[in-house]
């Protein structure tokens, strides 16, 4: 079997980039984290106290874990000691071990964790499942988890996409703080639903699309393979359950290019290409923006919806006969 490797135009971009990312992308809502945490068995919501208890005892890993941006959900939520994060990017492990030293990290794949058999209780993947979403991955999550052990994937998006493609009712949906939340219907299918949602800012809209227009070439969220692999599989149950969270981003219209800039299919452009499109950005902003759009009256702070999505799925145990 051809050994496999992390995806090169991920490794090249997050090793570039690693600082713009954890500058500029946005961080998890513990409106969903927290509910997220306790589908996949890490804890138990508290009806009488309206309070989420975590068991910190259970084991964590978490993959692709860049430079922490969910990880600080974990460490907010108690755990350190049993929380172990692989990365396979250099650059983004130099940032990581920067904001979270007391936590163990190893420099390794979705491939080969290099971790123990049955050895974690919960594998959470933020914002990268993406790039490795194939059978050999899900084999070596399935390896490593205990039996009834939980995948839990994460994801900040900007658009609806095929990725949401359930039915409404049967999600939960939470409210962020969005100003938009409760003009949806949250009926018939989430895309549609969302794309109810996104379309509250033209800006935004026109200037995802153009930075959409240059991903053909690499792995994304929204291009919803990932789903079709994880749902066809022979190592983790088919059914997942999915959790939406809506919110409203303000962002420095001149922090917009910046956010963007991060995406690796962008980093991977040459300098005058970067300048090209950023001027285009500007150009879309100007264009489509409008009082409504900004929360000052300056019109520096642009307000961007965004949303998450967190899906968890359970390991099959019939699989783990091949361990022994």
């Amino acid at each position: 079997m051809t050994k496999r490797e992390p995806h090169s135009i991920a490794i090249s971009s997050f090793n570039s980039n690693h600082s713009s990312y954890d500058i500029f992308r946005p961080s998890f809502t513990p409106l969903i984290v927290q509910p997220f945490l306790v589908e996949l068995e890490l804890g138990r919501y508290e009806k009488s106290t309206g309070l989420y208890e975590f068991d910190t005892n259970k084991k964590i890993v978490e993959i692709a874990c860049g430079t922490g941006k969910f990880t600080k959900n974990l460490v907010d939520n108690g755990w350190t000691s049993n929380l172990t994060v692989v990365e396979p990017s250099i650059g983004m492990l130099e940032t990581f071990r920067r904001n979270f030293p007391q936590i163990k990290n190893i420099q390794a794949s979705s491939f080969n964790t290099t971790l123990e058999n049955t050895s974690v209780d919960a594998i959470i993947i933020a914002q990268a499942f993406h790039w490795f979403a194939d059978e050999v991955s899900l084999k070596e999550f399935s390896r490593i988890l205990k039996p009834r052990g939980k995948l839990g994937l994460i994801w900040n998006f900007d658009s609806s996409s095929p990725s949401q493609k359930s039915n409404a009712d049967d999600c939960k949906f939470y409210n962020a703080s969005s100003r938009y939340f409760n003009t949806l219907t949250f009926k018939g299918n989430n895309e549609q639903v969302l794309a109810q949602y996104f379309a509250n800012q033209k800006w935004n809209e026109e200037v995802t699309k153009y930075i959409y227009s240059f991903d053909i070439n690499v792995p994304q969220y929204r291009h919803g393979k990932w789903k079709q692999i994880l749902l066809n599989n022979p190592y983790f149950e088919s059914h997942i359950s999915d959790s939406f969270a809506l919110y409203d981003q303000e962002i420095n219209k001149d922090d917009v290019w910046k956010y963007w800039e991060t995406r690796s299919y962008i980093t991977d452009l040459s300098p005058d290409k970067k300048l090209e499109i950023k001027k285009h950005v500007e150009d879309l902003i100007k264009k489509y923006a409008q009082n409504s759009s900004y929360v000052d009256e300056n019109k520096r702070l642009l307000i961007k919806p965004m949303a998450t999505h967190a899906v968890v799925i359970s390991v099959k145990n019939k699989n783990k006969e091949y361990l022994i």
